[in-house]
């Protein structure tokens, strides 16, 4: 009997290209709002900032350590403030700009909506992100995911945060699995999609493309580099259970 029932995909850098769909809006923002006339030298010079404070600032997010606001606005005023340029005005303007116009881009991961065309119906599917409630629902309408998808569920909305073992066991119970062992989690942030689905008893796939050095012990993370190969790992994992 088959054993997996229920898998639960991330959204951003997952299913939904977000270095891509960003990339552009920052492109176009930068062109707009006449960066270069500031001081900012070239738009390849303010992407490698502002993806640092990002990537810094939504891992603080994630810890609950600052609320969404501040990430929003204070990507767009460290980036600037790394070029001397201290215009709060203009970072709030910014960072409305972006999140209005960049959740309708519809670039996905290579790979994903065969992904899901091949697991539609075979699985109950959800989506587990902690991404902005405004933002989440925009994105998988615009990009054509949402028809796969049963439910959508966004930590700011269930007031738990990926990867505290609680908002695993909050989907579970709605979705209806009986057991974390029938549940299987996708993505690609470790600490907070794959130990947190781990801590609540899942096994999770690790998408790193990058091949990005982590450590385990689990037998319960398998990694991919790839989309293509997520179907045949559960597939592997079926067939294991299947000897228990």
């Amino acid at each position: 009997m088959k054993k997996i029932t229920h898998l639960y995909f991330d959204l951003d850098h997952t299913l939904w290209d977000t270095d891509k769909n960003s990339e552009e809006s920052l492109n176009q923002l930068f062109k707009d709002f006449s960066l270069q006339d500031l001081g900012i030298p070239s738009f390849n010079d303010f992407m490698s900032k502002y993806k640092s404070h990002n990537e810094r600032l939504w891992g603080l997010y994630a810890e609950n350590k600052i609320g969404k606001d501040a990430v929003r606005v204070h990507r767009f005023m460290h980036t600037f403030q790394d070029f001397g340029i201290y215009d709060l005005d203009k970072a709030h303007q910014m960072a409305e700009v972006f999140v209005s116009i960049t959740p309708r881009k519809k670039n996905l991961i290579n790979g994903a909506l065969e992904l899901l065309e091949e697991l539609n119906g075979k699985y109950k599917l959800a989506i587990i992100t902690n991404g902005f409630k405004e933002s989440q629902h925009i994105k998988m309408d615009s990009s054509g995911l949402s028809k796969y998808f049963e439910d959508v569920f966004i930590s700011e909305e269930i007031g738990i945060n990926k990867p505290d073992p609680g908002i695993f066991h909050y989907v579970m119970e709605k979705t209806g699995a009986t057991s974390p062992t029938q549940c299987v989690m996708i993505g690609d942030t470790y600490q907070t999609d794959i130990v947190g689905a781990n801590s609540a008893g899942m096994h999770a796939i690790h998408l790193n493309p990058m091949s990005e050095s982590v450590s385990h012990d689990s037998d319960q993370i398998t990694t991919v580099q790839h989309l293509k190969e997520i179907n045949s790992k559960l597939m592997e994992l079926e067939m294991r259970f299947a000897k228990i």
